[in-house]
Parts: C-alpha cells; structure tokens; sequence
C-alpha cells in the first residue's frame, strides 16, 4: 500500500501498487575474493528485494539493525524488516508530483529524543521530512524555499540536523525546535566556502562543534559551529552522493570520476593520506557511496556507477580491496553498514541488497 502524506499526522491511503518481490538469492550477482588479500571473513547474500523501475537512491539501516529505510527515485520511501525479510510499509513523501528521495537519516534516540524509529528524508523540492517508520505518519516538515536538498546527517546526539544542496550552503537546526542555529553561505570574495552544489554533510563524532560538506567544487569544507564559518578546506574530491565518511581524524572521501576515486585525507593536516586501489575497471569506477564500517572501522565500502561494482577495502590488510560484488547491470547509488556489526546493505537501479559478512 502507498500512503501519501500530504499533512502531518495519519497518512492518507492511496490506491494498491504491485506487490514487492522479495528474494534470498540473486543468481546474476557474484561475489569475488581479491587476489593478494588474507580474508578470515566471507560475504554472503543474505536478501535481494527486487521492485518495478523505481531506483534506490539513498538507504539507512536504522540504529537497532532492526530496520532498512530506502528512498527511492519515485518520490517513496520503503520501510523493511531485516529480520523478516520482508517490507513493512511504504509512504509518499512528495506533495504533488514524485519527487526523487535524496538523502535519508534515522535520529539518534537519547535520553531527551527518546521516540524511537524516527527517520528523516530529503527531496529534490526542498523538504526535509520527519517520519515515525513504522507506522508511516509524517511528524514535521521543513521546507527550504527554492532550494534542492541533496544531503542531510545528525550529531551524534540527535540535537542538531546539518543540511546541504543547490544553493551552496549548509544549515544547521535545532532538533528540537526545528529552526535554524546556523547558516554557512557559498563561497563569496572575502569567505571560504563552496561554489557549487553540496552533496554530503558530515558531522564529526569526535567534536560535537565540527562538521564536514563535500560536493562539485572539489573542495571539503571544515565548518565551526560556534565560530559560523570554514575554518579550513581541502582540495581534491569531487563528490555527487552520499560519498563522505569520518573516523578518528579521517576523512573518507568517494568522488565521482574515472581515476582517484575513493580516497583517505587526514583532517588535522589537511591533506591526502592515501588513494585506496580499486583494481581492475577502476577508470569506470564512478563513486555514488562511500562509507566506513561503524561498529570497528575495519572496513571500507563504496559503490559506483560506470562498472556497477561494489567494493569492500579491509584497513588492517593496508586498505587493499578484500571483496568485490559485481553483475548488476544497473548503478549503485548507495551504501551503509549496520551499526552493531560489518554487515551492510548496498542500493540502486536494481533495489535493494543485504550482505551479511
């Protein structure tokens, strides 16, 4: 069943759609060990679920690793049951016409947000939505007038809610009264910042004041909550989806081009680290998704367009490439990891893959 959910509170029911086909196994997917790497772990496909020509292009596992929200090119968004293998619900998160779902976040639960399963969605028109998943009702809405939002994330204790998109900023709510705290402008004569569209935002885990932005400038912007500005930026990734990662000083970046794609940059010294391998195909390697493992660190994930490949880098083994999973004929537009092990999920124009490793 579609819900449309035009106001808040219970949404409205609208008419039957096919139903999901949902899979255990995909015979056109394989999954290769990369020569040169000792792998004590395997890859296996635990679920493919499978729908009309809708394309993920944004997924999230929830907290719990109970749930999978994805966000598709058609305006839904589709709530599954991991455990289950099975979809739960899916709700229209357009006004009017579809829309493509753009970005996706649950909210930390804590003790003063404490609601649990509250996902948020940006859109192409502007929206910044909040969901209650399970049961499909839209709880607030936040509307940024001519904008295209392309990119949202949370501290880490839920309290604030970065933004970024078309018209080169990047806000900063308050939670909690859903208003501005903050507003980073595009680059001007006399400020640093970016010149062109901004496709991730990344708060950092380490410092509650601090938050990262990439997009086609080439340029990731190091923003400073209490000061209002860039206090730093670092050339050299271009960055076109959900490709932009933080850990321990570590910036992750997954750039959208036929050479240097995924690449490791430290924060403090504002400069690359690393230009990770892909392997073979690499100049039809271009990055959509790019993450670090949550619950260790002990993985890099990324996926592309171009060779339609996804490709799991082990960083105890020199961030070579351990795994590869190849044979969709169409793109991958997004990844993430579980957050209580180094299972993940990948997404695109073929639907939705969980990978149990």
């Amino acid at each position: 069943m579609i819900e449309r959910s035009g106001t808040l509170g219970e949404p409205e029911k609208a008419e039957e759609v096919n139903p999901y086909e949902v899979q255990s196994t995909a015979k056109d997917l394989k999954i290769r060990e990369m020569p040169g790497v000792k792998n004590e772990k395997k890859l296996i496909l635990h679920s493919k679920f499978v729908w009309g020509e809708s394309e993920v292009f944004t997924a999230r596992i929830d907290p719990e690793d109970n749930l999978i929200a994805t966000g598709c090119s058609d305006g839904l968004i589709k709530i599954f049951d991991i455990n289950l293998s099975k979809s739960l619900r899916s709700v229209f998160a357009c006004i009017g016409e579809p829309i493509p779902i753009t970005g996706l976040r649950w909210r930390p639960s804590t003790q003063i947000n404490n609601t649990k399963n509250i996902l948020v969605s940006c859109s192409a028109d502007g929206n910044i939505s909040y969901w209650h998943a399970t049961t499909g009702k839209l709880i607030h809405r936040i509307t940024e007038a001519g904008n295209q939002v392309l990119g949202i994330d949370f501290r880490s204790d839920g309290e604030l809610l970065a933004s970024g998109g078309k018209d080169y900023k990047v806000r900063v709510y308050d939670d909690d009264t859903k208003s501005l705290s903050v507003v980073f402008n595009g680059a001007e004569w006399q400020y640093t910042g970016h010149s062109n569209r901004v496709f991730a935002v990344k708060f950092l885990n380490d410092n509650p004041n601090m938050l990262i932005s990439g997009g086609w400038d080439n340029t990731i912007q190091i923003w400073d909550i209490r000061e209002g500005k860039s206090v730093g930026s670092i050339y050299g990734a271009s960055i076109s989806g959900d490709s932009l990662d933080y850990s321990k000083g570590t910036i992750l970046t997954g750039s959208y081009r036929n050479k240097d794609q995924l690449q490791l940059w430290d924060l403090g010294e504002r400069k690359l680290i690393e230009t990770l391998d892909w392997g073979s195909n690499f100049d039809s390697a271009f990055i959509y998704g790019a993450q670090f493992s949550k619950n260790d660190g002990q993985y890099i994930i990324a996926g592309c367009v171009g060779n339609n490949q996804v490709r799991v880098f082990d960083r105890t083994q020199r961030n070579k490439a351990a795994f590869s999973i190849e044979g969709s004929s169409k793109g991958i537009y997004t990844v993430d990891f579980a957050n209580n092990s180094s299972n993940f999920v990948f997404g695109g124009g073929e639907g939705l893959s969980l990978i149990h490793i």
